[in-house]
């Protein structure tokens, strides 16, 4: 059986259950080098509890976002705190170490304290306060996403409880799956986070930016938005129609498909046929549309398996 050197620290995994046996025996060898290791373990411990805090302070925006996901980001963190102090982390251990020290030969209090920046350890350390920088400016951006809109607040989660009775009907008379009209809806809406909305700031329950040709009675709002001209996009102001509930909306969506899109009909799950055959009946002006809509549906089936796992 391989056991560690009393010249080395415990060298694990954080979820090892075995590391509590593997610091009796680097005690037994080798009582510094287990103080060392006591500490810091210790000091892991509070960066965890550090990066836990970080994230329970930053808005919560991920339509993968579930128990599952917690778990795992939660044994992530973990394991980084863990090599982040084995890096040199914040100097926590080596001062709880030097204390020790202290305590047994109080003549060091006369010595000078510090050491030289390791070359090897100092890249380590911008690497991670460069990720801790790049998830803080996600989050803020993230958060001003959010701002504004708190009735769509929620993720992707909250979107599909709103809209998914009335996909699983539209579906049905389409043929075709309902992760499909909720990628498409999701495409359109920006994962209701971008409603239609009309001047007083009503939703329209336009989750597929339907416009209102000269046939239609109902409400309509206008608003500015980006059309593709000859490949260039350009903002215009446009009339879209308007709904009393996202029912209405998915049934008028429905009969859209069967007038004007049959050939996407009965697609199953098929996200790149759905999708190609909406842009070549002219549905929407962007040349990237189709693709657009294709990995939205990735999205949504990546978020349903994570969702079956929570």
């Amino acid at each position: 059986m391989l056991t560690p050197k009393a010249s080395q620290p415990i060298r694990d995994f954080a979820a090892d259950v075995r590391s509590a046996d593997g610091m009796r025996l680097l005690n037994k060898q080798d009582p510094k080098a287990a103080s060392r290791e006591v500490a810091r373990q210790f000091e892991a411990l509070l960066v965890q509890q550090m990066m836990k805090s970080m994230r329970e302070a930053t808005p919560q925006y991920d339509e993968f976002n579930n128990s599952a996901t917690d778990m795992f980001r939660g044994m992530y963190d973990q394991q980084l705190s863990q090599t982040w102090t084995r890096a040199g982390g914040t100097g926590l251990a080596d001062s709880i170490v030097r204390q020790i020290e202290i305590q047994t030969n109080p003549a060091l209090l006369n010595q000078a304290y510090g050491k030289k920046a390791d070359p090897f350890v100092m890249p380590f350390q911008t690497q991670v306060q460069a990720q801790v920088q790049a998830s803080l400016a996600a989050a803020k951006s993230a958060a001003e996403a959010r701002a504004g809109s708190a009735k769509n607040a929620g993720g992707a989660s909250g979107f599909l409880d709103r809209i998914g009775a009335a996909a699983d009907t539209a579906a049905g008379v389409l043929g075709v799956s309902p992760a499909l009209l909720v990628a498409h809806a999701a495409l359109e809406t920006g994962w209701g986070k971008k409603p239609i909305t009309d001047a007083a700031g009503q939703d329209s329950h336009n989750l597929f930016g339907i416009k209102a040709t000269p046939d239609w009675k109902g409400r309509t709002v206008d608003i500015t938005t980006t059309e593709y001209v000859g490949g260039v996009p350009q903002k215009r102001v446009e009339t879209f129609r308007a709904y009393d509930s996202y029912t209405e909306a998915f049934a008028d969506y429905a009969g859209l498909i069967q007038r004007r899109y049959k050939s996407a009909m009965s697609q199953g799950d098929n996200a790149s046929a759905y999708g190609a055959a909406l842009q070549a009946g002219g549905y929407a002006t962007d040349p990237n549309y189709a693709n657009k809509l294709a990995r939205v549906a990735n999205v949504v089936a990546r978020f349903q398996d994570t969702s079956r796992i929570g």
